[in-house]
């Protein structure tokens, strides 16, 4: 295992993105100063594990490093990941002020710092997961709304709007356009 930092090497900007985005705002990434952070834990693997593959191969986990951090401004609480795909923030509202406590930040709190890289490699992959899926999802809901041709353009003030239409809306449309031929 190499050693690596207590504290990671980082950029002068980083993207995040919101664990959980506003109603409607999508999974949109921001960029992030990490000099506006306060390090509050490492996530190092530790030493090596079996390999899901063969119990005498060890995983050695380097690759893979996240953090705990909270915002010096905002009311934010983050966990930076870093592996060989490259390095980013999932970030999430601190509401400690109303009485909530951030599951990072409990997971900072853990005295063993191989479990804390368990819960953040959980946190992280299952977030990156179910943004992946969302996407899928989406670009199916496109698919068929086009192959359907549910997919009308509005247009407004000079602003053009796509919006795809449900099925009982087309039917309703189609129906209204025959009543009027």
């Amino acid at each position: 295992m190499r050693p690596q930092p207590p504290i990671p090497e980082m950029q002068t900007t980083e993207y995040m993105r919101m664990m959980e985005p506003e109603q409607g705002g999508g999974l949109l990434q921001h960029e992030t100063d990490p000099s506006q952070w306060i390090h509050l834990a490492s996530a190092r693997f530790g030493p090596g594990r079996p390999c899901s593959h063969n119990d005498k191969t060890r995983w050695n986990g380097d690759s893979y490093r996240y953090d705990i951090f909270r915002h010096s401004v905002h009311d934010w609480i983050g966990l930076r990941w870093t592996h060989g795909g490259g390095t980013g923030w999932l970030v999430e509202k601190d509401y400690t002020r109303r009485g909530e406590q951030s599951l990072l930040l409990h997971i900072a709190q853990l005295p063993d710092e191989p479990r804390r890289w368990d819960y953040c490699h959980l946190i992280a992959e299952s977030l990156d997961k179910t943004a992946r899926a969302a996407r899928q999802l989406e670009a199916l809901h496109w698919e068929r709304a086009i192959l359907e041709k549910r997919i009308t353009i509005r247009r407004r003030n000079k602003q053009r709007r796509v919006d795809i239409l449900s099925p009982i809306e087309l039917a309703q449309r189609t129906t209204k356009r025959g009543l009027a031929g």
